[in-house]
């Protein structure tokens, strides 16, 4: 699969920016606005990931699958992050910090963008947002595509929003778009059409104060995750995953992504702590994992990491595989979950839900999604993708996938 170089993608943007082009996202509907920040920020979905290698990238012949210019900034920053791994595990326990005015009205906004805000006595990393309705419509054709392709098969959407609507600071407001302005937009455009809407945004709103985004990386929570799984569960007419039942276990010392590009040491200096919940029925999970083709097969544990670095991988391990997860739930339905790595974090809550869970990143799926749902018998197709990947050019890998 083609790939952009890292350093001429970024060199070109911020160049552009250099030269007074603020029209980045030409059909943002933005031009009242500034631009020239939250461009540089890097697509927290990027179609590259740590696990992306020089090497892999002759495993395949050349393929059409898509290429996305302003989505391959985060892997140089990305893989930065990942690479760090001995300097954040090193990192002191998760601790708050005392009661500090200096924290909680600091504000500074660091490399490729990235605002660091203090708020409720620690430090938060927000990147500003940008897309264009263009890529929203691109997507609501796509999934109506799959509708159309799988008509005994109920298809659901949710696209999920990132942090920076719920905690970006007032005085920051015209730094970045509205993520809720496209989510409604598509929400509205696929209602009549045979894809059923999973509207997450109201209920993750309510649950602010909780711990559902991560502060320093560009992931949510666990928790987050277990808020929008139980609106899909409910959606979808399946048992609703009770958050009680769930085995909790902390990891203190975590530093993610958004100290990584921005570059700001207090960020590092305030790690968080972060919560992983195992699902009641873990014993009784089969899961199989297979590369980008189904094929090489081998079994392991759905949950997988503990490492303090890679805390959001700790469920589903890598997201260049494609999953099988066999449960217990004895439903007789079986979910296809198509997503980026905001969708990981989903996949625990599902596993009393569905007896078959199958789990495919787009951005590195080599196969026919549509037809992958007829051999694996999926009664359910779940698109699962934060509000970046439905208005930018990762949208093009839903196209790809179901015509590959």
């Amino acid at each position: 699969m083609k790939k952009f170089p890292k350093i001429t993608v970024l060199t070109l943007i911020i160049s552009m920016l250099a030269c007074g082009c603020s029209e980045v996202f030409p059909d943002s509907g933005t031009s009242s606005k500034d631009t020239s920040v939250y461009t540089l920020a890097p697509d927290p979905e990027s179609s590259e990931t740590p696990s992306d290698t020089e090497s892999e990238e002759t495993e395949a012949p050349d393929t059409s699958a898509p290429e996305t210019s302003e989505e391959t900034i985060l892997s140089t920053t990305e893989t930065t992050a990942e690479s760090s791994s001995a300097a954040t595990s090193s990192s002191p326990e998760s601790s708050a910090p005392a009661e500090n005015s200096d924290i909680n009205s600091y504000r500074a906004i660091g490399d490729n963008g990235i605002l660091v805000a203090g708020m409720d006595n620690h430090y938060r990393g927000i990147m500003f947002y940008g897309g264009t309705y263009g890529y929203c419509d691109q997507y609501m054709t796509d999934v109506k595509a799959f509708q159309s392709a799988l008509p005994e098969v109920s298809v659901y959407s949710m696209v999920i929003p990132t942090s920076v609507d719920f905690y970006n600071p007032t005085e920051y407001k015209g730094y970045t778009e509205l993520q809720k302005d496209k989510i409604d937009y598509i929400e509205s455009g696929l209602k009549g059409t045979g894809v059923t809407n999973v509207s997450v945004y109201d209920t993750l709103s309510k649950h602010t104060s909780e711990e559902i985004y991560s502060r320093t990386d560009h992931h949510w929570m666990p928790l987050g995750a277990y808020y929008a799984a139980q609106v899909f569960c409910k959606t979808a007419g399946v048992k609703v995953p009770d958050i009680k039942n769930y085995r909790k276990e902390t990891c203190g010392g975590y530093v993610g992504s958004m100290y990584y590009y921005s570059s700001d040491e207090h960020l590092n200096n305030d790690p968080e702590t972060y919560a992983v919940y195992y699902s009641p029925n873990e014993d009784k999970l089969k899961t199989t994992y297979y590369d980008r083709y189904y094929s090489n097969g081998y079994d392991s544990n759905l949950f997988l990491c503990n490492d303090a670095s890679y805390y959001y991988l700790s469920f589903l391990g890598s997201d260049d595989l494609i999953a099988h997860i066999k449960t217990n739930a004895k439903t007789g339905r079986n979910l296809v979950v198509i997503k980026e790595s905001y969708g990981n974090g989903l996949i625990p809550f599902f596993t009393e839900s569905f007896d078959n869970i199958y789990v495919l990143d787009l951005r590195y799926c080599e196969i026919n999604a549509i037809k992958f749902c007829k051999q694996v018998d999926a009664t359910d197709l779940l698109f699962a993708n934060c509000a970046y990947t439905v208005a930018g050019g990762n949208c093009d890998y839903f196209s790809y996938i179901r015509n590959i």
